[in-house]
């Protein structure tokens, strides 16, 4: 399993990019939730989800980790007396023909039980329940249609009705927009770098209403229910993978639009080599089993085609101390050529761009020294690559 996930250089995704290799879509077959899987997902500190648009370059290997073991788990409908599925206050008749087993699914997660049901094209979100809150979308929440492909929107509108505390009546409304709103590079917490990755954006507006009918499934009055009593909007962003069914990172964010105050925050991340699903996930298993077999053999063709060129180790040819980092102002890069040769330093940003260089044509066998004024780039990450001939190394650049 973990061969199946490969952590690339940076510049690879780069070259990537060059060539328009884009993540196609998010489909069923691949991506919709299956009942029997569990997730194992890292919380880690909120961050600011970024940018929409092509091409993107996400860095959240600075992120730490807040609990390690935050489990997910897709189970089956609970069954009453053989013959009706619960799925909090709907039901479903286990001879209809239209419904099948596998279609209702339970997501436990955080003492809280969503209940989804699989309809066409469609992930409906049908309601939720835990402890303290039981609610239900009078229409079911769409979540996804598939497939979804970079640039589609789907948007509607909802209501909800349900108990909080067994006694107090819930109706909630608002509007809910998901948009599949960026691809490109993420560099993992692990410090991993996978690509290419699609960015599903969900924003939902809840509006907090208060009933005097406590009657839960009874049709809502709107005579009866005043204004809304708080306005607060639920921004999640989930980020695929090909290969991986589930999302490799996510941030979820609740504010009050009133007055702008977070509510909640923060992030997962789901390990892919804790994918532990994909030993029953044939489709998903057959796309990492290519992707690998087109690596090994890229890395076949790669050798024969440079074995009158062989490509040297770098330390073979060159010792480097790279100092200060974090900077502030200078780089100072100090080297020692254990050969004859030109050599390259470049800085690039992480979007690839070239932003600084030091081009030698020629050095003999010695010690040098350079040093490259950043006090004008923007604060953030950089890559620093020196090369020599065809080998080069890459370093991780921290501008305050």
């Amino acid at each position: 399993m973990k061969r199946l996930f490969r952590a690339f250089g940076l510049f690879v995704f780069m070259y990537l990019f060059s060539l328009n290799v884009v993540f196609g879509q998010i489909s069923k077959v691949h991506n919709v939730i299956r009942s029997g899987d569990k997730i194992v997902k890292q919380q880690v500190e909120y961050i600011d989800p970024g940018k929409e648009g092509k091409c993107v370059v996400w860095d959240f290997s600075s992120l730490k980790s807040i609990n390690d073991e935050y489990s997910l788990d897709y189970s089956t409908a609970p069954l009453l007396n053989d013959s009706i599925y619960i799925m909090g206050y709907d039901k479903f008749a286990k001879k209809n023909k239209g419904i099948k087993a596998e279609d209702l699914i339970v997501g436990t997660e955080h003492n809280t039980m969503y209940y989804y049901r699989i309809k066409g094209d469609s992930l409906l979100l049908l309601g939720h329940e835990n402890p303290v809150v039981k609610l239900q979308y009078v229409n079911p929440y769409i979540q996804y249609i598939f497939p979804l492909n970079y640039g589609k929107a789907i948007k509607h509108s909802y209501t909800t009705q349900g108990l909080y505390s067994g006694t107090e009546a819930i109706h909630t409304e608002g509007v809910v927009e998901t948009t599949v709103d960026a691809y490109g590079v993420m560099v993992l917490p692990t410090g991993d770098t996978i690509s290419p990755v699609l960015r599903v954006k969900t924003i939902q507006s809840i509006k907090d209403m208060i009933s005097s009918n406590n009657t839960v499934g009874a049709e809502v009055d709107i005579n009866k229910i005043s204004p809304a009593i708080s306005d607060k909007q639920l921004e999640t962003y989930r980020w695929y993978t090909k290969g991986y069914r589930y999302p490799v990172f996510e941030t979820v964010r609740n504010i009050n639009t009133e007055s702008n105050e977070i509510l909640f925050a923060t992030s997962f991340f789901f390990p892919p080599q804790d994918h532990l699903y994909l030993d029953t996930d044939p489709e998903n298993q057959r796309i990492l089993d290519e992707m690998w077999d087109m690596s090994e053999k890229e890395k076949s063709n790669n050798s024969d085609s440079n074995k009158e060129q062989q490509v040297v180790p770098i330390e073979n040819l060159v010792s480097y101390q790279i100092y200060p980092n974090p900077i502030s102002t200078n780089l100072n890069i100090g080297y020692t050529m254990k050969v004859d040769n030109p050599i390259t330093i470049q800085l690039f940003s992480l979007e690839g761009n070239l932003v600084k260089q030091v081009k030698k044509d020629w050095l003999t066998k010695g010690d040098y020294q350079e040093s490259i004024n950043c006090s004008n780039l923007n604060q953030g990450n950089y890559i620093l690559r020196i090369t020599i001939n065809n080998s080069f190394v890459n370093e991780k650049i921290i501008k305050l």
